[in-house]
């Protein structure tokens, strides 16, 4: 079970590690982006062609939860601003908005992991072992520039 959950977890760390170094590439569609790490997910790890079907589930249902989440995320926005414009911060209506985003980020992770679950467990060892490689390289690179 321990197992289980480290490489599953490890699995998400490589996508989400993925997901914001791609965020840099900001002239580009989130479909276009998507494209892009799934590509470099698929090379990096020498993945198969049934890996890469099943890791274009992932993305696919990445891109869909992520369309169903903007008009929140935009209605949110705007009543952030709203709170910035304003003479007098709410902080009770600020964290509500941030539990709110919290929320909406939790529904998009719960949708889109069983996808990532079934890519992970078809993973090969060394594929597993090489993804861990990277999710180390991108923390050391990025340890302490946030």
């Amino acid at each position: 079970m321990k197992t289980r959950f480290t490489r599953t977890l490890v699995g998400i760390m490589l996508v989400v590690g993925l997901f914001a170094e791609a965020a840099c590439h900001r002239n580009h569609t989130p479909t276009e982006r998507a494209e892009w790490m799934t590509e470099k997910i698929a090379k990096h790890l020498n993945l198969d062609e049934q890996q890469k079907a099943r890791l274009a589930v992932v993305k696919d249902e990445a891109l869909a939860a992520r369309a169903e989440s903007q008009k929140e995320h935009h209605a949110l926005t705007e009543e952030l601003i709203a709170q910035v414009q304003s003479d007098r911060l709410d902080q009770a209506k600020v964290a509500r908005l941030f539990e709110q985003h919290q929320a909406e980020q939790t529904r998009m992770m719960q949708r889109v992991l069983p996808k990532l679950a079934e890519w992970h467990a078809g993973l090969r060892p060394e594929q597993k072992a090489e993804a861990v490689e990277h999710i180390r390289r991108w923390m050391a690179r990025h340890e302490g520039t946030r």
